[in-house]
């Protein structure tokens, strides 16, 4: 579908922008406020996206599920154009259409061949200005918020419910799934004050800078201002559980973490993960890594299913691990973080979505910066940043999770 947000969403977009040998990278601040800003990585295909600071975290609390709503409205209708002749034109032109969001960023993205982008452009323009007509709300939600619901697994749902124990009631608490009672005028007032063009960012993969700056001038119909800055993050630690069928149970467990705007402590947090997840897969290899950054908070641990049988010593197995690690094993650790940031950053939408969720936390760090920080980590910062994820842990379980041991028992 055309807004479906991918599993990795409630992750980090990617490692980090690209900039290496041969890359170029520029960035402009428009009269009304939109920073528009271009990487060359003298690819065949653009990326383009258009991202807004107004991801789940600036959601009325009341309103969980807004942002959601929104993202799966991309492609409805604008004022001035039917949304079936924007997603058609779109789609004639070879163009591949997107919405995703996180806790922080709601982005629109557009990739296409790159003598195309400038097409691309002068469509991704109107696709970010929704007229969110009540109908066409009602649809969505009709349409698509079912099926999404089905489509969301046990470890998206242990992954959103680990945000909600660590940071409570706070923004970063706030589902980027769930939905409540959200109206076409809740989208429309959400939109008046977030989606402007002082909260917003327009980020061009192998596109020209100067065709981005024409485009960001002339075809880009945003509102002017700047929204109220959203509540800083705190993190809490503590558990949430939810009950749910089936023969397995997913648990979450994560400590605090950095914020995106450090690049030593993103880099720190890297091998961190590196080395927890490596310590949880001695123990089951379906243990996957918990690795994110956010504007201003962060977490880092690890997550993993099993069938009910095994789940409790698997889950006192884990939390014996992350209590246990240390720095031994810095070097490997070190590698796979740094081949990680590399790689991801070879695909230019992934560079697109993370260079416009960086501009818009106010920091840009390329991967070779992120890989040069890793390989600069030493065993006391590993050491620090263990004590500080241990210092009060998370845990969401999802399934049979009288199954799963509490916090206290760990």
């Amino acid at each position: 579908m055309l807004s479906r947000p991918s599993g990795v969403v409630a992750k980090r977009f990617a490692s980090a922008a690209a900039k290496s040998a041969g890359v170029q990278e520029r960035t402009t601040v428009l009269e009304n406020g939109l920073r528009v800003s271009s990487v060359e990585l003298n690819g065949a295909t653009s990326s383009i996206v258009l991202a807004f600071r107004a991801g789940s975290r600036y959601q009325p609390a009341n309103k969980q599920g807004l942002t959601h709503l929104i993202r799966n409205s991309v492609g409805r209708d604008a004022p001035e154009f039917p949304g079936l002749a924007l997603v058609w034109n779109t789609a004639q032109n070879g163009g591949q259409l997107t919405a995703v969001s996180n806790r922080d960023v709601l982005a629109i993205e557009v990739n296409v061949v790159r003598d195309q982008s400038a097409v691309a452009l002068s469509l991704l323009g109107q696709l970010g200005n929704n007229a969110f007509k009540p109908w066409d709300v009602e649809d969505v939600k009709h349409d698509t918020l079912p099926a999404d619901a089905t489509y969301l697994t046990g470890t998206t749902i242990a992954f959103e419910q680990l945000h909600q124990a660590a940071f409570r009631n706070g923004g970063l608490g706030l589902s980027n799934y769930s939905v409540n009672n959200v109206s076409a005028k809740d989208l429309s007032a959400f939109a008046k004050e977030r989606l402007v063009a002082g909260e917003a960012v327009l980020v061009g993969v192998n596109v020209d800078h100067d065709t981005l700056v024409q485009a960001g001038n002339s075809q880009f119909p945003l509102g002017q201002g700047q929204a109220a800055k959203a509540a800083p993050a705190k993190y809490f630690g503590g558990e949430i559980r939810k009950e749910g069928r089936g023969n397995r149970s997913y648990v979450a467990i994560a400590g605090e973490g950095s914020s995106i705007t450090s690049v030593k402590d993103v880099a720190v947090q890297a091998v961190v993960a590196q080395i927890l997840l490596s310590a949880a897969q001695k123990i089951t290899s379906e243990a996957i890594s918990v690795n994110v950054n956010y504007q201003d908070a962060g977490l880092v641990g690890v997550q993993f299913s099993a069938d009910n049988s095994k789940i409790t010593e698997i889950s006192k197995s884990i939390a014996a691990a992350i209590k246990k690690a240390n720095a031994n094993g810095l070097d490997s650790a070190k590698s796979a973080a740094s081949v990680q940031v590399l790689s991801e950053a070879q695909n230019a939408s992934g560079v697109a979505l993370e260079k416009a969720t960086q501009v818009l936390a106010g920091v840009e760090a390329s991967p070779r910066d992120i890989s040069d920080a890793i390989k600069a980590v030493t065993a006391q910062d590993v050491t620090q940043a263990l004590s500080r994820v241990n210092g009060k842990l998370s845990l969401a379980a999802y399934g049979s999770t009288a199954l799963v041991p509490y916090l206290d028992e760990l």
